[in-house]
């Protein structure tokens, strides 16, 4: 596989070209005639696979620190702290840029096949692009707050200092993209090359409910700007039109990348030695997990080898201040093989969303749907996690339901709902962090060595010295923004517009 490079002052943005065999990387100038001989299908593989290794290896080392699933050890790794170095705030950025640009190209490539939308082939093109530069794209507004968006990728054209837009203006653009890509699809026709899908193997009925279903996501995203951004009717409309509107039904829609094993489409993760991987399990959530005998738990952590017993890690604290010894470990063997899963978004996700929906009054519906809806994304969590298991151990019906009877059950409080999304949520990208900021739920322990960032669980990430430098003047006028809003500056307690503190600001 051959890898373009496009070179602009927004960030360095990979594109990809598809063969059989290894990766081979060298520069081009953007606005040059090489950048457009490839064909659609030639990026999607790179579009998938990159970027889902990228929002796992950051959910591992940063948002599972940061919501208190994990804590890393050692002087380097203390982002349970709250020390994050600019370094990893110039990753995401890069990152995130790197592969909505690719999706962005990727949906230029097939409009010049197909200007007219008139093959429905290069329509499904249009869509997967619109659908993974929408995934990108959200991510890199939720990190950071303003970033650039309507000329984010202008560089092809000659701008190459993009204007920051607002989080109102970009969502209102996503939903605008997600719109386009649901009429797009078309599950009649598949792809001119169905193995170059690392997703769904050309089964473009399955893009299409993953496209609603992430547009479910962020719609709930604006829970607290509901009014603003219109979001009960359009949540309404979705969960009540499936013929139009088809989301996730099952755990065989979830967009989740099955690693072959084999190079070049293997998990990052397989890399690590066993040590490297196996990050110490976060007391709060090992309590959380324990306090119910919750099936998932030893699926997603395992006993320390001298331990019989569960234990995790008091997060936020100076190693030398807590108890490190007999600490759980991330599971290896579920988790960080060459060939283990990642999922982008699953079924539970959904139901969840609907269980939330109807408890804030958003979609039609009772207690009673509510309590069903939370019940059913508990059981398709559990099962995601039993299929996933490299040794295929039975999860009994009757102990999924005795769990949700007895502790997972719906009392009745939208934080019962979003403490069991949290669990569900478990290496799924920076969904947990979003919805901490979105809700304020789970309740999380602040620990006493947070200083670095005021004590204060980040609420955003700051941006890159790279972005600051290159862009200046779009640069000071989103901190501007800030100042002006909220009476904050461009650091890690700033809060981004869609969260609960804004919210409250505003």
């Amino acid at each position: 596989m051959k890898t373009f490079r496009h070179i602009t002052l927004l960030t360095l943005l990979a594109s990809a070209l598809s063969c059989t065999s290894n990766f081979e990387e060298y520069n081009t100038n953007p606005n040059e005639a090489p950048l457009w001989t490839i064909t659609p299908g030639g990026l999607l593989q790179e579009i998938v696979y990159g970027g889902t290794n990228d929002i796992a290896s950051r959910t591992w080392y940063l948002v599972s620190d940061l919501m208190q699933y994990t804590v890393t050890g050692g002087t380097n790794n203390q982002y349970h702290r709250y020390i994050i170095g600019t370094g990893i705030m110039g990753s995401a950025w890069n990152s995130c840029f790197v592969w909505a640009g690719n999706a962005d190209h990727m949906f230029r490539l097939a409009r010049r096949y197909d200007p007219e939308d008139a093959d429905p082939v290069y329509n499904n093109y249009k869509a997967i692009a619109l659908t993974m530069k929408c995934l990108y794209m959200a991510n890199a507004t939720d990190i950071f707050g303003d970033v650039p968006c309507s000329q984010a990728f202008a560089g092809r054209d000659g701008e190459y200092r993009p204007a920051f837009d607002t989080q109102e203006k970009i969502y209102h653009q996503l939903y605008l993209d997600l719109e386009l890509a649901n009429t797009l699809y078309d599950p009649s026709k598949g792809l001119t090359r169905n193995g170059q899908d690392l997703l769904y193997g050309g089964d473009i009925s399955k893009w299409r409910k993953f496209n609603n279903s992430l547009y479910l996501r962020l719609l709930m995203r604006m829970s607290n700007r509901a009014e603003q951004m219109a979001i009960a009717e359009k949540l309404t409309e979705i969960f009540s039109d499936p013929a139009k509107y088809p989301v996730f039904e099952s755990n065989g829609d979830n967009a989740t990348v099955f690693f072959s094993g084999s190079i070049p489409f293997i998990n990052k993760f397989g890399n690590q030695t066993e040590n490297g991987f196996r990050h110490n399990a976060a007391e709060y959530t090992i309590n959380l997990l324990t306090a119910g005998n919750d099936p998932r738990l030893p699926l997603m952590y395992e006993k320390c080898n001298s331990s019989s017993d569960w234990k995790g890690q008091v997060s936020g604290e100076s190693l030398q201040d807590v108890d490190g010894t007999n600490i759980s470990r991330l599971n290896r063997k579920v988790l960080g093989q060459y060939d283990s899963p990642f999922s982008l978004m699953k079924y539970d996700e959904v139901l969840f969303i609907r269980a939330e929906a109807i408890k804030r009054g958003f979609v039609p519906g009772t207690e009673e749907d509510v309590a069903a809806c939370h019940a059913d994304a508990i059981r398709a969590s559990i099962r995601y996690w039993e299929s996933i298991d490299p040794d295929r151990k039975e999860i009994t019906d009757a102990r999924i339901d005795a769990y949700i009877n007895s502790y997972g059950y719906y009392d009745g409080e939208l934080s019962k709902i979003l403490t069991q999304k949290f669990i569900a949520q478990f290496f799924v990208g920076y969904e947990p962090w979003n919805d901490y900021r979105r809700t304020g739920f789970p309740v999380l322990r602040i620990g006493s060595a947070t200083a670095a960032n005021a004590y204060t669980l980040p609420t955003r990430l700051s941006y890159p010295t790279a972005t600051r430098t290159t862009n200046p003047e779009n640069y000071a006028k989103a901190v501007e923004r800030l100042r002006e809003r909220y009476n904050a500056e461009d650091n890690m307690r700033a809060p981004v517009w869609w969260s609960l503190e804004a919210s409250r600001i505003d």
